[in-house]
């Protein structure tokens, strides 16, 4: 994909299996062309081609043959779930050095892949599909996202700049499950009450998500600065997470995840 200078596009993809095996891959591109990495609970790839993994619609192929990484195998993509609504709401109107999109909270995964040597299987597995695009990532924020079979959870919280001339704290978070879907974000309302590495506490109204929050860590990724990728940030997909929903006294959903995903730039 071709971007005016200065600006990048990004798609992230994450898979999760039967067996707690998770991994992502971001294809993107910006000032130096086209890009491709790739997170494993072993570390984060940068790699030398950029088209070792094909996306054509719902199938993916990969081909990834280097000396630090090697994965072999297709994935099929089943029914994508997006949101119902815009992601930004109303801010998708307006000039975001950072524009955020979900393409899918969840969906179903199948096929196998071959990685560093071990067979991996991923019928029935579930995904995870988003995207950005703009000139830079914020320059504080946290991203989260939890994929189990009962629900998926994304939320993101960063120092916005608008105008050239206000700042303020974003947030978005979407919680999907297979017939209900909630959101907390600014345009609506949403507030973050707690952030800190250990918990984030997120109200609407009455309703309140409290996520707790194990070991950060995490591998270093390339990220945009006026659309060149020279910046370095840390994300961990494998990090302990609990998480509840309440409406009031009441728990809509409750959950853990040992191999949730985290990007704590705070």
């Amino acid at each position: 994909m071709r971007m005016a200078k200065n600006r990048f596009y990004g798609k992230y993809y994450k898979f999760v299996n039967g067996d707690g095996f998770s991994f992502a891959f971001i294809k993107s591109h910006a000032n130096e062309g086209d890009m491709l990495q790739v997170i494993t609970p072993e570390g984060a790839f940068y790699l030398k081609d950029p088209h070792a993994i094909k996306v054509d619609g719902e199938h993916i192929e990969f081909d990834v043959r280097e000396e630090n990484l090697s994965m072999v195998g297709e994935l099929l993509l089943g029914e994508l779930h997006p949101l119902k609504h815009k992601v930004m709401g109303p801010f998708t109107y307006l000039p975001m050095e950072c524009s955020h999109e979900i393409y899918s909270m969840f969906h179903e995964v199948n096929g196998s892949l071959v990685v560093n040597g071990k067979d991996l299987d991923f019928s029935g597995s579930l995904g995870y599909i988003e995207g950005d695009k703009g000139t830079n990532f914020p320059s504080k924020y946290i991203w989260y996202n939890s994929i189990l079979p009962e629900a998926t959870v994304t939320l993101a919280i960063a120092s916005i700049p608008l105008f050239g001339f206000i700042h303020f704290t974003g947030l978005l978070c979407f919680i999907k499950t297979k017939d209900k879907e909630y959101r907390l974000c600014t345009y609506n309302g949403g507030k973050a009450i707690t952030i800190s590495e250990k918990k984030i506490l997120i109200k609407k109204g009455k309703l309140r998500l409290s996520l707790e929050v194990g070991d950060l860590g995490g591998h270093p990724l390339k990220a945009p600065i006026n659309g060149d990728m020279v910046r370095y940030i840390k994300e961990n997909l494998r990090i302990p997470t609990k998480y509840r929903l309440s409406l009031g006294e009441e728990t809509l959903l409750e959950n853990e995840d040992a191999i949730s995903s985290l990007e704590y730039m705070w």
